[in-house]
């Protein structure tokens, strides 16, 4: 009887994933395609602002700690619009100043013998793991062939998802952090970083042609090892938070951060590479 409710549960999940990424998958593409820097800028602001919201109600809750939770939601709109002018001196001041700005708040909210630092942890958790790493996909758009860059992330990062979704379902038995995410297997973390290869050398391929072949497999195996961190990260934080899903925006997805969670990690790997390797 459990078992059956398994597969019936797993077979509903699979049918909600599936149509989820029909809908948001053309859409996503199209709009990469024909938005402009600006527009596109604009999108990854939204989408960081709606992350925040799921962070901020995973480590805070619900309610209350107000104060802490608009620190966050302001460092997550200062920061991507910094990275957007792309001015290096720029970004690094505004990063000082949010660090600052959230020390001092610290000092001003102090009160009693006991001294609790956690709530300025999770703030300064909040804008250095969404607002910061993030702004890493307008720092690829604004590459030459930065349509290219995002695409090839994105590809890379997806593709690896399916394949450990897949391959972990099917075959995988030895867990990977049983702790962190009892879900993620040995078996799906090969399958992914096999997925994840697979999916650069098909875009390369296809797509972005002046991308040595070489490059593409490199990016795609540690930007797959990358993923994996990224989201056993998001999953750690969502343990702590007691939660199964850091939201519900995508019907067997779940939430945005759970969308973005490989990608957190991926982006910057990926830029950084680009800059100073391949430069």
């Amino acid at each position: 009887m459990n078992q059956h409710f398994k597969s019936r549960h797993f077979e509903s999940q699979h049918f909600k994933r599936l149509i989820t990424s029909l809908i948001a998958a053309p859409t996503l593409f199209i709009f990469i395609i024909y938005s402009s820097e600006k527009l596109f800028f604009l999108f990854i602001l939204a989408v960081i602002q709606v992350a925040v919201w799921e962070y901020n109600r995973l480590v805070f809750g619900k309610k209350g700690n107000a104060w802490e939770k608009g620190e966050v939601f302001f460092f997550a709109f200062v920061i991507p619009l910094a990275v957007y002018v792309s001015d290096f001196t720029l970004i690094t001041a505004v990063i000082t100043c949010c660090s600052l700005i959230c020390f001092l708040i610290f000092l001003l909210q102090t009160r009693g013998a006991e001294i609790d630092i956690s709530n300025m942890g999770k703030v300064i958790l909040g804008f250095m793991y969404l607002p910061l790493l993030m702004s890493y996909f307008i720092l690829l758009r604004l590459l030459p062939d930065g349509v290219l860059w995002v695409f090839f992330t994105l590809t890379v990062a997806f593709s690896g998802d399916v394949f450990a979704f897949y391959i972990g379902k099917t075959i995988g038995k030895r867990k990977l952090q049983p702790f962190i995410s009892p879900g993620k297997t040995v078996a799906g973390t090969a399958g992914l970083i096999i997925g994840s290869v697979a999916g650069g050398i098909l875009f390369q391929k296809f797509a972005f042609t002046h991308l040595p072949l070489g490059h593409a497999v490199i990016l795609g195996c540690f930007g797959g090892i990358m993923g994996q961190l990224g989201d056993l990260f998001e999953s750690a934080i969502k343990r702590a938070g007691d939660a199964k899903d850091a939201g519900f925006i995508f019907p067997g997805h779940g939430g945005i951060l759970d969308r973005l969670d490989s990608l957190t990690f991926i982006t910057p790997f990926v830029f950084y590479y680009q800059h100073f390797v391949m430069k």
